[in-house]
């Protein structure tokens, strides 16, 4: 047997490792009481606050280190970026004997992802895995009222056995399904193409410094986003310089984003994270740069925007160096970067990576900037 694969993609999802950037979204998640009911035996009790759901991300990873064929994986939805659930492969550990060898194949998802099919689509994208890693049998138990994973496991075509009264793992009336290679086979779920299954093609979804993790923006980033660029004094070096007024237009540019980094691997709009934090202090980006018109240019640049409130710490040139990294390590020849003319401290950044000074140019954003670039 060898390790479930880390890292599982479908045409809508990404099935990964939970990381601790992912806690706001754990506890959005499992606080709601019509997740949890379905979870656990009664009494429910909604998960308290984020250092509760940085112990259950921990606990997650750790299970895995324990046991390679056990899968906790984050749901994150390609063109939003936001974790809608989780599906697992997990220990079932009978009341009666402990665990002796059955494992279970579970899902859960908020509310607000429910109704698009994400939980038959991850839960055959990771069972393929699983499968492909060496199990032959995967355990579905539930409440015999929990229609809707019902009709997932159905959907999935496992064997159902029915309602049993005294469940052996959990206790009380319980219902029991078997989920087998050929019960996929037969329900018509082939497994994701190759190059989706195993490490993520090309570059990392997310980048981990000494002190930051970058990754992906989601929707529950908005109001990070919006504080961030309500500030004159960050939004004056970005774009028309108008500052970020209300929610909706952190939404919307959340929403752009995958558009704005474009196809290139390597590129991507990234929240700035620091380890201990569970919402991000600013922004990074590895991103194609529009040339002026009359211009014809080919350039990956790299910038930055950082909270007020974490200037001088240096986290402006560790994350910048950190997008360097990964261009170079994609064969990207030289990327740039521009400022406007008046920005000494993204410059000096610029400086702290080695980058040339070209001076005043009016290659990009039909605007006079100062230019930075960097051969890698």
């Amino acid at each position: 047997m060898t390790a479930i694969a880390p890292v599982v993609r479908t045409e809508r999802l990404v099935l990964r490792p939970y990381e601790e950037s992912d806690a706001p979204r754990v506890l959005a998640i499992h606080s709601r009481l019509d997740v949890i009911r379905w979870l656990s035996n009664p009494p429910f009790v909604p998960m308290p606050d984020l250092e509760a759901a940085r112990t259950w991300v921990r606990e997650a990873n750790e299970r895995e280190v324990a046991d390679p064929l056990v899968a906790w994986r984050a749901v994150e939805v390609v063109d939003t970026g936001v974790v809608a659930g989780s599906v697992l492969v997990a220990h079932l550990r009978r009341i009666e004997g402990g665990f002796v060898g059955e494992y279970q194949m579970g899902w859960h998802l908020h509310p607000d992802s429910a109704g698009h099919g994400y939980a038959t689509e991850a839960a055959a994208a990771l069972a393929h895995a699983a499968f492909d890693a060496g199990h032959s049998e995967l355990l579905i138990d539930m409440y015999p009222d929990n229609l809707p994973s019902l009709r997932v496991a159905q959907r999935l075509g496992a064997d159902d056995r029915g309602e049993v009264p005294d469940d052996p793992w959990y206790g009380g009336p319980g219902r029991v399904l078997a989920l087998r290679p050929q019960h996929l086979r037969a329900a018509g779920l082939e497994p994701p193409t190759r190059g989706e299954v195993g490490a993520a093609p090309g570059p990392e979804e997310t980048i981990r410094t000494e002190r930051l993790v970058l990754r992906r923006w989601s929707a529950a980033d908005a109001d990070a986003l919006l504080d961030l660029f309500s500030r004159p004094e960050v939004a004056r070096w970005s774009g028309t310089g108008q500052v970020m007024a209300e929610r909706q237009e952190a939404l919307d540019r959340i929403a752009r984003m995958p558009e704005r980094a474009g196809p290139h691997p390597a590129a991507g709009v990234f929240a700035v994270c620091p380890h201990d934090a569970a919402s991000p202090v600013g922004m990074a980006v590895l991103v194609p740069t529009p040339s002026s018109e009359g211009s014809v240019r080919d350039d990956l640049e790299i910038g930055w925007h950082l909270h007020p409130d974490v200037w001088g710490r240096g986290y402006a040139t560790e994350a910048a160096r950190a997008l360097v990294d990964r261009a170079r390590d994609a064969g990207v020849p030289h990327v740039v970067a521009v400022t406007h003319p008046d920005n000494v401290a993204s410059q000096a950044v610029c400086r702290r990576l080695g980058m040339t000074d070209l001076g005043l140019r009016d290659d990009w954003y039909d605007r006079t900037l100062r230019a930075f670039e960097l051969l890698l």
